[in-house]
């Protein structure tokens, strides 16, 4: 793993050019090796720890998915689960190639790397981060890899270079956030011209808003992690037998009707199955924010983004949206054309 050269990097306080690395003597927190990147302009420190520049507080918001992700941070890779779930997921979702070499892709919201491992070996220079302290299982997971910059940061305030990716994706967050709408924008302002924009988030439907996860959420959402943690593991492993029985028998309805969720249709071994059921009911509970969306919103970001070539359709997670930043010429033509029209 690499750090970035300090040109990719803004500083998110004052939105200067950045953040020029200076090293720090001193150890940093709890024996860990420390240096920084500083921004000339407002003079903030920004700490790296591990060697992954921190731009944010290491507790916030999205604690819950820290201590999940750090949690089972093997659970689904498929370098893990021998299979290829994840890697059919990202290239179904994107549509993209699985050859990316010379490219550079920002990956928000990374988890414990289940994509990340994906996108580097498609050969791309990855960027990834993420807002909780998942950024050190993806570093466990990914971090040899010569072809990754890693790092924390707010989705809200991303400190890299406007308009310098090829390729973004934000796949299982935005719903995650306080703002999908206002996050989005972020992602949009690092596309390049030319460049693409892949996301999903779960969709606003009648049925999602009666089932399980909402009728609880509002309590345990304010639960102590590792209690939820141990209520949610009990219930798995009196229900998980159940709830393969249901699915199979009735489906997808079936799978609905226990407060649990569970993949035995996915080819999992038993044990990875009752993992990934125990994850995966966590991340439904105890998020502190949850957001689904409609299609027509989604369509409308990319809209206000500039984009085109959008599609907008229902996937296997809620909604896929996909659009592409127009190169300066073609928005300069689109531009005369709509004025000749007028």
């Amino acid at each position: 793993m690499k750090c970035a050269t300090t040109e990719w990097y803004n500083c998110p306080i004052c939105s200067s050019e950045a953040a020029a690395l200076t090293p720090i003597s001193q150890p940093g927190e709890r024996g860990r090796s420390s240096s920084s990147l500083s921004c000339l302009q407002c003079r903030t420190a920004f700490p790296i720890l591990d060697g992954i520049p921190r731009f944010v507080p290491l507790t916030n918001y999205a604690g819950s998915f820290g201590y999940q992700w750090n949690l089972h941070r093997r659970a689904q890779l498929d370098s893990h689960t021998g299979l290829t779930i994840s890697s059919r997921r990202l290239f179904n979702v994107t549509g993209w190639s699985e050859d990316l070499r010379g490219q550079h892709v920002l990956e928000a919201g990374s988890g414990a790397g289940r994509f990340t491992e994906i996108l580097l070996k498609t050969g791309a220079t990855v960027f990834s981060f993420d807002y909780s302290s998942a950024v050190d299982a993806n570093r466990l997971n990914n971090g040899a890899a010569d072809n990754l910059c890693l790092f924390q940061a707010d989705i809200f305030r991303i400190p890299l270079r406007p308009r310098s990716f090829d390729k973004v994706l934000c796949l299982g967050v935005l719903q995650h956030t306080p703002d999908p709408g206002r996050a989005f924008t972020s992602l949009a302002r690092c596309v390049k011209p030319g460049g693409e924009l892949v996301v999903d988030v779960y969709a606003q439907r009648l049925t999602a808003l009666v089932s399980w996860k909402y009728l609880l959420r509002p309590i345990t959402k304010r639960m102590d992690q590792r209690l939820l943690h141990a209520i949610v593991e009990k219930t798995v492993d009196l229900s998980l037998s159940l709830a393969g029985w249901l699915r199979h028998h009735a489906g997808a309805i079936g799978a609905r009707l226990l407060p649990i969720v569970e993949y035995s249709h996915l080819g999992l071994s038993p044990g990875l199955n009752r993992e990934w059921a125990i994850l995966d009911t966590f991340d439904m509970y105890s998020p502190a924010h949850d957001h689904p969306q409609s299609g027509s919103t989604v369509r409308q970001w990319f809209l206000e983004a500039g984009m085109d070539q959008i599609t907008v359709v229902d996937g296997p997670n809620g909604i896929i949206g996909k659009g592409r930043l127009p190169l300066a010429e073609e928005r300069s033509s689109l531009k005369q054309c709509a004025a000749s029209s007028a």
